[in-house]
């Protein structure tokens, strides 16, 4: 079968099509046949050697992956072939402490696909039962493979760890963002916060608008900071995935007694802080990453009743050059939404 991997760290050119032993399901387990692959920044970072680890090559990307079953192994009676699904983003032992309480993405050996595991950059998967979840009527398999990992990362954010509340207002930090397009979208219309979002094009305006947004920051032409205390005063809460560049100002930007939710850091993780606005003004700094598998039921559901739409921005084909091109489209940060790979 066909693969896209990455033969070594670096530019796009280590991106390279090899030919793979076609997978067969063991017990447990089901074969998929992908149709369709979305990227996150995961995957340019793991491309470049960032994520503090190292790979064996080749090694293959994808975490966001949909398709369709083409195999079952023994003892899974639930699904047939031809049935269409999503895939988990990622997998966890399922046996520790964690697991059990049912925190999966606090385990010790939480794994993400494409990262630490192999993903979805490949013409078939064989992957455990129990990360294999029925695709939404009416999506498209593009369209479903935006949702898993930005979702499970915005819904963990903003419900599970962040408590946003109906009355509170809220900055989403780059509404064009993966993350970002989907949890204006929660904020908004599961929650019913006030939103104030932030973007770096006037293009991009309108565009998070649409999405629910109540105020767009053009970070670039706008003072953060400034806007929000002359039009707001101050945010109940920040989500923020920007790190060093704008932390200082997010924190100042934040009520007595808010939070800040952290689910990355993408202009660097070296950040300067006045501790004072933390201590005095007992402002809390929240980490948070991806979320709980068994949140991604609720995340259905919400996409079945229309609450969260997927935001796609590009698709590009599975080819070598596809692939290179769609590496290439995230880097340049003109995007709103996702970009995915499609098979069809």
């Amino acid at each position: 079968m066909r693969a896209i991997a990455m033969v070594d760290y670096g530019d796009v050119d280590v991106l390279k099509e090899i030919d793979l032993p076609k997978p067969s399901p063991g017990k447990g387990e089901v074969l998929v046949r992908v149709k369709a692959v979305a990227l996150n920044h995961l995957d340019l970072w793991t491309r470049r050697g960032m994520v503090g680890h190292t790979h064996e090559f080749p090694h293959i990307l994808g975490s966001d992956i949909a398709g369709v079953v083409e195999e079952v192994g023994e003892g899974v009676s639930d699904l047939k072939p031809g049935d269409e699904v999503v895939l988990a983003p990622a997998k966890s032992c399922g046996v520790c402490e964690m697991c059990t309480l049912g925190e999966d993405n606090l385990c010790p050996h939480y794994s993400i696909l494409g990262e630490h595991v192999d993903g979805g950059y490949v013409e078939y998967l064989a992957i455990e039962r129990k990360y294999v979840f029925r695709k939404v009527e009416g999506l498209s398999f593009v369209e479903a493979a935006a949702i898993p990992l930005a979702a499970l990362t915005a819904y963990n954010a903003l419900i599970r760890k962040g408590n946003l509340q109906p009355t509170e207002t809220i900055l989403i930090m780059s509404a064009g963002g993966g993350v970002g397009s989907l949890a204006v979208q929660i904020a908004k219309n599961v929650v019913g916060a006030r939103v104030i979002t932030t973007v770096g094009s006037d293009w991009k305006v309108e565009k998070a608008l649409h999405l629910g947004a109540d105020r767009v920051i053009n970070w670039r032409k706008e003072d953060i900071l400034e806007v929000i205390k002359k039009e707001f005063g101050r945010v109940d809460i920040v989500l923020d995935h920007t790190g060093s560049m704008h932390i200082e100002k997010l924190i100042r930007a934040t009520r007595w007694g808010g939070r800040i939710v952290m689910y990355g850091a993408t202009s660097g993780y070296d950040a300067r802080v006045d501790l004072r606005h933390i201590f005095y003004r007992q402002v809390s700094l929240i980490g948070s990453t991806m979320g709980r598998r068994g949140d991604l039921f609720r995340i259905w559901r919400l996409v079945d009743m229309g609450k969260i739409k997927p935001v796609v921005d590009s698709v590009f084909p599975f080819t070598e050059e596809g692939v290179r091109e769609a590496h290439r489209k995230l880097e340049s940060g003109q995007v709103f939404g996702k970009v995915v790979i499609s098979m069809e």
